[in-house]
């Protein structure tokens, strides 16, 4: 189990030239680990500039660079900028007490814009937590550090060899040791050696210590007579080196070298993978025995256990090491950009290695490696997790997870954009879910029913709620926005279809549809014209609107009204409404209303033409027996009579029917008359028929002919109600959601008169009207007192 114990701190003011002040509460953190001080300061504590000096007997040492690591420093920004610094129990300037408690006074220098320098002294002190081992060895970031003992070794350890003492110089201390560097060459034992003063091999980048009971060396990277090696594939840096010193009046040699992998770790799928090579020959001659492998974080080695629940894998195959530290996993720090509209990820890990082993030549060797793993701008699309819920009728989707350096900033549902605050004033719920390893997702919800939601029907009874929406994060530190988009759909069978229902009147055919539960997703067509407010204000409809239904009368004679059959038992006419899908103008609905209406008088004029008329002779005087009439041609006699009425159906190239043109129309004439017969003994017989009513049609020369209608008299115009009065009246009624299109100020004057004029003429013998007169008179509209009209359907006698 790893012992972390505070480090005693002591705010000083020991520096005469410069400005000392106190670091605030949370800005910095210490700690004392297994072999170094570990200190921490938080990245917005940092000045514009800033230097890390350190403070001993001697006086006040700035390090930096190759003299740092040379002096068993490291110093390093993590992902979040905040300085990280580690300083070996060993290093240059540490007050060392009997190799068991460790002092060092350190300065943090923050420089501002104008220049400005202020000092922040921490005094550490550390007790040693584990005995020191025969030998341990360090692979840190910037530097390698051996140290071994310096007492006699026990008989057991071959690695240190007592020897005769040669003369030495009258001063004593390191100016007497040497050192022997052993480098590969072209010599048949592959080595030579090279034996240096310590002085010497001082300015050469290599610190050679000793305390009260170990000699030390330490070196950084690429030193001038390290070298490197390949072992079981993994690139390995070595100094090979013997420290050759005085020990009561007998000269003591002990083995230095050190050796550190210095490959770099890699991308397994989603696993950061770091090999070592599990025995380093220039460190281990065999056998080896009393292995041991830990792990840790940030330089403290953590149990089996943790290691074992934060995902980490250890595996030793083919002679390496092979570590595994899942991407994200806990101990490590993500970092968030933004590359080219995709959000990436950065990985950074601070992993601590420890190896224990046993060999011939040393008891017990620790080693340790610090090795800052990263793996920079990996995509990581991020997780869209749709709980959304059908029974509740709301969406509910997660978005995540995220690290601490990412925030939603707003959302944008269909085209609608809009901040967290606004978007719970609108009723789209937002909130922050946190997650045990300090990471974070986003959840939103929104009911279906929301006015942002869109809808469809899919048929069979379902309708698909379509929630299209996308979240807009920012990147901490420079707000760079990332979009992402989702498209969330529920399909729930809660449609209710629209319902028509007709009936007939004296004013017309009524129809009521009761819009159901999508009143939105339908168009509505009739008579096969799409329902509009041009075709309302057209046909004089009279309209009703209430919150769930309208209903609608169609006049008889008005557009959208179908023909059927004329006969003496009235006129047999059908509305058709139909119900297509805007989308995918599928017909969902189709109703039909046949109603008879009763006729007294009409004439119709077909395209194919025929003609048919019913004609009423009551306001004969005297009274006139309706099958006594005929046409022209007196052969030509009505279909049909009843009463004082009777139904012709003649074609306008018989029955005596005369043909002129007038312009660019063709008029064809005809009569329905009754020739009396003269009484007997009588030879005079009136000249004039007493019963005669000129029928006929006009039809364009060169034109489309189309049915047209035509009756005596126009019928009293039913009054148009316009919606604005019916929620006037009803104060339950909304906007109506099936007629599309604009309501015009007035009704509009046209185009009902048709391209054909039939006209009929009422004649009594004394050439006044007979139940109202009929008028010949043309116009290019029509006639006044007539209505016109025309369908394409033909007309059939019942």
């Amino acid at each position: 189990m790893t012992i972390r114990t505070c480090i005693c701190v002591f705010l000083l003011c020991l520096l005469p030239n410069c400005a000392a002040a106190t670091i605030p509460i949370g800005m910095f953190r210490t700690e004392c680990q297994d072999r170094h001080f570990w200190l921490s300061f938080k990245s917005n504590f940092l000045g514009q500039s800033f230097r890390f000096d350190v403070e001993d007997g001697t006086g006040v040492h700035t390090l930096l660079g190759q003299a740092a690591a040379e002096c068993g420093y490291n110093m390093g920004l993590d992902s979040w900028g905040n300085l990280v610094v580690r300083v070996s129990y060993l290093a240059c300037y540490v007050d060392n007490e009997n190799d068991s408690v460790f002092r060092l006074l350190v300065w943090l220098v923050n420089r501002d814009l104008e220049g400005v320098e202020t000092s922040y002294p921490l005094q550490l002190t550390c007790p040693l937590h584990h005995p020191w081992k025969p030998r341990e060895i360090i692979c840190e970031e910037n530097y390698m550090e051996v140290s071994a003992m310096k007492q006699v070794p026990p008989a057991n350890q071959t690695g240190l060899e007592w020897m005769p003492a040669p003369p030495v110089s009258s001063d004593g201390g390191l100016r007497e040791w040497r050192v022997v560097f052993r480098v590969p060459s072209d010599r048949p034992e592959g080595m030579k050696e090279q034996t240096l003063p310590v002085e010497m091999a001082h300015l050469l980048g290599y610190r050679i210590g000793t305390t009260d009971s170990r000699v030390l060396l330490r070196g950084s990277y690429g030193s001038r007579l390290s070298y490197k090696l390949q072992e079981k594939g993994i690139e390995v840096e070595v100094v090979s080196a013997t420290l050759l010193h005085k020990h009561h009046w007998t000269l003591l040699r002990a083995d230095v070298s050190v050796a550190c992998s210095i490959s770099k770790a890699s991308m397994d799928g989603d696993d950061i993978l770091l090999r070592f090579p599990r025995v380093l020959p220039p460190l281990v001659p065999p056998p080896v025995t009393n292995e041991r492998l830990r792990l840790g974080v940030d330089g403290a080695a953590l149990s089996d256990c943790i290691v074992r629940q934060r995902g980490y894998d250890v595996q030793e195959r083919d002679g390496l090491v092979e570590i595994r530290i899942p991407f994200g996993a806990e101990g490590g720090s993500i970092k968030s950009q933004v590359v080219e509209g995709q959000y990436s990820q950065s990985f950074y890990f601070d992993l601590f290695y420890m190896h224990q082993w046993a060999d011939s030549q040393w008891a017990l060797t620790e080693y340790r490696s610090f090795r800052p793993l990263s793996v920079l701008y990996l995509p990581r699309t991020p997780i869209l997790i749709n709980e959304t819920s059908v029974s509740e009728g709301q969406f509910s989707v997660t978005l995540g997870s995220f690290p601490r350096d990412v925030f939603l900033t707003n959302i944008t549902v269909g085209e609608q954009s809009m901040s967290w605050g606004e978007a719970e004033q609108m009723g789209v719920h937002l909130a922050q879910v946190p997650y045990p390893n300090g990471s974070h997702a986003y959840l939103l919800q929104s009911p279906f029913s929301h006015s942002l939601v869109s809808q469809k029907y899919i048929g069979e009874g379902y309708r698909r709620y379509t929630l299209a929406l996308t979240f807009t994060l920012s990147v901490f530190p420079h707000s760079d926005l990332y979009h992402h988009p989702a498209n969330l759909e529920a399909d729930v069978q809660d449609v209710v279809l629209p319902n028509v229902t007709g009936s007939c009147s004296s004013k017309g055919v009524r129809l009521q549809l009761r819009y159901g539960t999508m009143d939105s997703q339908w168009e509505v067509y009739l008579g096969g014209r799409r329902l509009d407010w041009e075709l309302v204000e057209l046909g004089g409809y009279a309209l009703e609107t209430r919150w769930d239904y309208f209903s609608m009368v169609v006049p008889l004679y008005a557009l959208g009204m179908d023909y059927e059959g004329l006969s003496l038992h009235g006129l047999a006419v059908t509305v058709s409404m139909t119900l297509e899908d805007k989308q995918t103008s599928k017909k969902e609905l189709s109703f039909t209303q046949r109603c008879v209406f009763d006729v007294k008088e009409l004439l119709v004029c077909l395209p194919d033409n025929t003609v048919l008329v019913i004609v009423d002779s009551s306001s004969v005087t005297p009274p006139l027996e309706p099958n006594l009439t005929t046409l022209l041609d007196p052969s030509c006699v009505p279909v049909e009579t009843e009463g004082t009425r009777s139904l012709y159906k003649f074609s306008l190239d018989s029955c005596g029917t005369a043909v002129t043109l007038e312009e660019d129309h063709i008029v064809y004439s005809n009569k329905v008359q009754f020739w009396p017969t003269a009484p007997f003994g009588l030879t005079h017989i009136a000249p004039n028929p007493r019963f005669s009513i000129p029928v006929g049609c006009i039809h364009p020369v060169n034109g489309t002919r189309t049915l047209t209608i035509y009756q005596p008299r126009a019928l009293q115009a039913w009054p148009y109600i316009r919606s604005s009065h019916s929620q006037h009246q009803h104060p339950g009624t909304r906007p109506h959601p099936f007629i599309q299109g604009r309501k015009r100020n007035r009704l509009p004057t046209g185009p009902l008169s048709s391209e054909v004029y039939p006209y009929l003429q009422h004649t009594h013998p004394d050439h006044h009207d007979a139940g109202g007169s009929w008028h010949h008179r043309r116009r290019k509209l029509g006639w006044p007192g007539v209505q016109p009209l025309h369908n394409i359907n033909e007309l059939s006698v019942e």
